[in-house]
């Protein structure tokens, strides 16, 4: 199998991956499997019969089987696996054929691979610990992120392609795109990991109007409580143990974040239309309607109480947002680095 294809079904596998996490995370499936990495001490399958319901819950005392969120979560673990082994061969293949531009970079995928395995069995363990879960979607997106930077290197002669990108013709500064590339993908980042901090504290719905707050533009916050990282060990995290002005701030800041975000990300795709060439600018279009995908599952998420569906998709348009900053990213690095 050629390395073009490996990276083709690794791309697929990670955002296959990170929705269907997130499918178990808002179906409220996370701990459909208290142990891991098997199910109620099962490696293949999960408790099914009368028998094994009965042997499960006495051995996992206080855990009550239910059979589609354990299979919600089994299913998660299984392609996580999967992936695992791909990845396995995909640094095999690069450090056997000698692919000097790609070694660091497979090696650094492949150990974040294996510490986002660690991560999973500690978002078990530790029973939904906020923080853990966030870093457990973070872990995800990264490994999505860097599967995406080694596509797009290994495939350079295209990004760097003169016709493709035409910025020598009339992208005069396209070291400015550098840096406003930059700051909209840090933004983004910082959205991001905001949006998984309000889904792991169950803060999504503290709000259900728009555009103010529970009727107000401002409402009641707490910042210290609503952003303590760890909260101890021991207690069960699902469902959320904030209050609810707690929760309020968690979604207040989220919402505030992403106004300030899309109005970044605007400002790229406005110097973009002025400074770049054509084909970039292609580029970003497809981002801009990304990005209007994104607001409007944002919305609909607050107006129509969290549908399991818009929600899931929220998650994986954010992905691919992500990729889309990145490519840009990428390009003007590049060019900026040709011309200097």
């Amino acid at each position: 199998m050629s390395i073009n294809n490996i990276l083709y079904i690794m791309l697929v596998l990670v955002f296959t991956i990170i929705t269907f996490g997130a499918y178990v995370r808002l179906s409220d499936a996370g701990l459909g499997c208290p142990d891991w990495p098997g199910c109620y001490g099962i490696l293949l399958g999960v408790p099914e019969t009368a028998s094994e319901i009965t042997e499960a819950e006495q051995l996992f005392k206080g855990s009550q089987v239910d059979i589609g969120k354990a299979w919600k979560e089994m299913i998660h673990r299984y392609l996580a696996g999967i992936f695992g082994l791909v990845i396995l061969a995909f640094v095999y293949i690069i450090y056997k054929y000698d692919y000097k531009n790609l070694k660091k970079i497979s090696m650094f995928t492949g150990l974040l691979v294996l510490l986002q395995a660690f991560l999973g069995l500690l978002t078990v363990s530790e029973q939904l610990q906020p923080l853990i879960v966030s870093l457990h979607l973070v872990g995800g997106l990264s490994i999505f992120s860097l599967i995406w930077l080694i596509f797009i290197k290994h495939k350079s002669y295209i990004f760097s392609n003169h016709v493709f990108l035409n910025i020598n013709l009339d992208f005069k500064y396209f070291k400015y795109a550098r840096n406003i590339v930059y700051v909209s993908l840090l933004f983004l980042v910082i959205q991001i990991i905001l949006g998984g901090w309000t889904s792991t504290n169950y803060a999504a719905l503290a709000c259900t109007d728009l555009p103010k707050c529970q009727g107000v533009l401002v409402p009641e916050l707490n910042l210290k409580e609503a952003f303590t990282l760890w909260r101890g060990v021991g207690q069960n995290f699902e469902y959320g143990v904030l209050d609810s002005v707690s929760r309020t701030t968690i979604h207040f800041v989220h919402r505030l974040w992403a106004v300030i975000t899309v109005l970044a990300i605007i400002s790229l795709l406005l110097y973009t239309l002025i400074a770049c060439g054509r084909k970039f600018k292609m580029i970003a279009f497809g981002v801009l309607g990304i990005l209007i995908v994104q607001v409007g599952l944002g919305v609909t998420n607050i107006l129509a109480n969290l549908p399991l569906y818009v929600a899931v998709a929220h998650n994986g348009v954010a992905a691919l947002l992500l990729l889309g900053l990145l490519t840009m990213y990428f390009m003007t690095v590049r060019m900026s680095n040709k011309e200097t």
